[in-house]
Order: C-alpha cells, then structure tokens, then sequence
C-alpha cells in the first residue's frame, strides 16, 4: 500500500500481465499465476499482507501540473534526496542521494562513494524498493557491529519495502493520511534544508553575477557542485531544529530525563518552553536576504521575483506524486538493467552529456588564488582571517611540494618524441 492505493493480490496478477503484453511473452509461455506463486512473489519481495485503519484516503486538493513552459528549455538532472536523523538531531545520516547517471561527468569518472556521498542510481531517478532496501540492509550491519538497535519511523511509500531480514532495525510507517501530521520532516526539517540550499544557489548566482558571467548563465551549475550544496544546506539543519519539528509533529512520550540520547535528553524534546529564534524562519529570512542582493544587481528583476514558498516547494518538484504508465516503469526498469550490464560488461560510465564542466584549473593558477586571497586579507582585524592565513599557508606549501615532486620525476627524454 503506497500513496494511499491498497496493493491486492489480484492488481499483482493484473499487473504481471500487463507487462508480460509488453515484453512480448507468448501465452503459452506464462505462468500460471496460482496462489503459491503469489505467496512465493510476496516472500521474495517482503510483501506483507496489512489492515488499513485510520479515515480513508483523501484526493489531494491539487496536483502536480505537467505543462511546460514554452520557450525555456528545462534542466535533465534531477536529483532524489532521503533524509535520516534522530529525534534530538545528535545523529544525521548523510543524505541519501538518487540521480540518473551512474558516474555523471562532474564526477570527473569517480563514483559517488569516492567523493563522500552515499549515492545510486537509475533512469528516472527514483527512490525503489531494491535501492531502498541496499540502504538499510547496509545501515542493519553497520547497527549489529556497533550493537545498537532503533526503531525507524518512516513515510507510507510504495517504494518502502522492508526487508525481511533485518535484526537491528525495526521499522514503523505512518498511516498514509496522517504523515502531513506526524512526520517530523514535514514539519519544516525539509523546508528548513531547502531554505538553505535556496540562500546558498541564490548567493552564488550573485557572486558569479559579480565575477562577470551573464545573468543568462549565473544560475548554471553542475551534479556535483549541486550534490555539494546541499551537503552544506543539510549541515546547517542544526539540532534545534529537528527537536522542534519532532515536538510540533507530537509524536513523542513524555520519557523520564533519565532516559537520554547521547547528548540530549528526550525528555527536553517535549518540555523545552525556550524561546528562540525560529530556525525555519532564519533560514527564510536568509533566502529574501540573498534574493535582494540579486534585485539589487539587477540581474533579476523584481516583476520576477517568486514568492518564497514557490521558490521552496517549486511546480513538478515532487515527481513521485506524479502519475506513471506502466510503458514508463518497463522502460526505467529495462534502462537501468542495460546500463548496469554495460557498465560491467565494458567498464564504461554512465555519464550526462547534457551539462559543460568548467576545466579545473591549473597549479600555478591555484598558487596565484591563494596569493590574491592572502594579500587581501593580511591587514584584516578579523581572528577568522589568521585561520584562513594559515589554511592558505598550508595549501601553499602543498601545492610547492607537489610541483617539486613532478619537476624530480621529470626526466630529460621525456621532452624528446619517440621516432
């Protein structure tokens, strides 16, 4: 059950036999769809059979529009993100992070694993079952070695297939009608991460705006610069924030203070009565902040400016909402598989064509970064400026050491070709 559709095991036996109409399957080569092959395909699929309770499934009050704006040609890359944490915010998992292309080309043919990011991926870039389920079969081992074991609470999504071999894990979904209610990330842990991601790409198109790129170009970034981004974004997601989200959600018992996470105790998630600033808030006032420097260059005019909720809840964001054909499904499935075979078969990469990666810069070009940069901050009162004075210092010697070790492992025939 997913997006509030009640999965049968007659929709299992229709649906087997829509795809078989579309590979092609001769009738006298199909299976006989019994009751055991049922049982069998739920086993192997940790499929359970589960009662509804609760109102029923409601009909959103709007939809995902799928119309396309003429004359504005859209970006390929669309990345999936999944994000874990605790209650009191101690412990966040790193993003988990679905894009199309298994080594995009800003990866620089690295995977994604190699760069820092727990990263997969497939052709509509989608959260499924079988990565799911690598991702928290792998989080299940990591718990045993470390002797922990949590309860996971979870979305109610068709993509969420529990495992069935699971020991430190124990999994709970919300009831579909209710996780606008009760999930603790929709209650502004996500929209305090896009708020932030928001206010870093609209800085950025500033400073490029001021480096003297074309306000045509100024919003262009790649996979990996993006990946990074929201890493950052994802860091400043602070403690504060995830603890009140998960009191507003109200979800939590009133466990004595003697019950404690690492650092906080679960107790202060219900009774804490500090008044702060709102993160949430913060972060937003920091997203208007970014978007009046940009009014203010005048490369975006304020006729155009979008309103802070458009801008972090855009149109077409949410594409698992989206209705899908079962001709899409069997060709997401079928690209995915023939992209993995070639990848094993020839070694390739899987990369995405579509976006220009700037060439890295040279060694010397680097060493008269770090020259500028020191020059323009040596008379600066700032303590913040002696830290950077030495992170330069050390990065210059660095790069000497490394020049000087490719000039030793030069040698005179090298400069001399081969008749």
């Amino acid at each position: 059950m997913g997006d509030g559709i009640v999965l049968t095991g007659e929709i299992l036996r229709q649906k087997w036999i829509t795809f078989a109409n579309l590979v092609g399957i001769p009738d006298d080569d199909r299976l006989k769809l019994s009751n055991g092959w049922l049982r069998c395909f739920k086993d192997r699929n940790g499929l359970k059979e589960m009662r509804r309770h609760g109102e029923a499934a409601m009909a959103p009050d709007r939809g995902l529009s799928d119309r396309k704006r003429s004359g504005v040609k859209g970006k390929k890359v669309r990345l999936t993100y999944a994000f874990t944490s605790n209650a009191d915010g101690s412990e966040k998992l790193r993003p988990f992070v679905i894009g199309k292309a298994a080594r995009p080309r800003a990866f620089n043919k690295k995977s994604g694993a190699q760069l820092g990011f727990y990263y997969r991926n497939n052709a509509k870039a989608w959260m499924t079952a079988r990565l799911y389920q690598d991702w928290i079969e792998e989080w299940d081992r990591e718990l045993q070695k470390k002797g922990r074991n949590i309860l996971l609470l979870q979305d109610n999504f068709s993509g969420h297939i529990v495992p069935p071999n699971l020991k430190n894990i124990r999994v709970e979904n919300f009831e579909p009608n209710l996780t606008v209610h009760v999930q603790p990330k929709d209650q502004g842990i996500i929209r305090c991460f896009k708020a932030h991601y928001r206010a870093r790409f609209i800085q950025r198109a500033v400073n490029r705006y001021d480096e003297g790129i074309t306000p045509a170009d100024i919003y262009d970034i790649n996979q990996l610069q993006a990946m990074r981004m929201a890493d950052e974004a994802w860091s400043d997601v602070d403690t504060t924030t995830i603890r009140n989200c998960w009191r507003k959600a109200g979800i939590l018992p009133a466990i004595p203070s003697r019950t404690t996470q690492p650092s906080i105790p679960i107790s202060s998630l219900v009774n804490d009565t500090s008044s702060q600033t709102d993160p949430i808030i913060e972060a937003e006032r920091q997203v208007e902040n970014a978007l009046d420097d940009l009014v203010a260059t005048g490369a975006l005019q304020t006729k155009n400016r979008m309103d802070i909720n458009a801008l972090l809840n855009p149109e077409g964001e949410s594409q698992i909402l989206t209705e899908t054909s079962d001709e899409e499904i069997y060709h997401a499935v079928m690209d995915s598989m023939k992209a993995r075979e070639n990848m094993e078969i020839t070694g390739g990469d899987d990369v995405d064509d579509d976006i220009i990666i700037e060439p890295r810069p040279t060694r010397r070009e680097v060493l008269k970064a770090v020259s500028t940069i020191g020059a323009c901050i040596e008379e600066s009162d700032d303590p913040n400026s002696r830290k950077l004075e030495a992170l330069l210092g050390s990065l210059n010697r660095q790069l000497r050491l490394d020049e000087t070790r490719n000039m030793r492992d030069t040698h005179l025939t090298d400069f001399f070709q081969k008749l």
